[in-house]
């Protein structure tokens, strides 16, 4: 979905989800103390169905807006693919609010 508007390819809402998560270390999200996110993008008729996928996951999900928000998951796997590359290797991510974050 780079360079251009995405769009289904069979013609139904669309999401764009998952592509800055680890598939490497899947197995591991159950055994996470806070569940980790999933950055997504979709177009509001696939929002709550891209979310309850995200969530059946084991992630918590965190939307950026519709698909023209897209480009930016795309440009955060340069970033992901760095930090795995040097000492922190495959690793899950969480954004909260202040407060957000139970105790562990």
């Amino acid at each position: 979905m780079t360079g251009g508007s995405p769009e289904s390819i069979v013609g139904g809402p669309s999401a764009k989800a998952f592509n800055t998560n680890f598939a490497s270390i899947y197995d591991a999200v159950d055994a996470e103390p806070v569940r980790p996110g999933s950055l997504y993008a979709a177009e509001a008729e696939a929002r709550e169905t891209t979310e309850q996928l995200i969530r059946d996951a084991g992630f918590d999900p965190i939307h950026l807006g519709d698909l023209t928000q897209a480009p930016l998951l795309e440009s955060l796997i340069a970033l992901t693919s760095t930090l795995d590359r040097g000492e922190l290797g495959p690793f899950f991510y969480r954004f909260n609010r202040p407060g957000e974050l139970p105790a562990s």
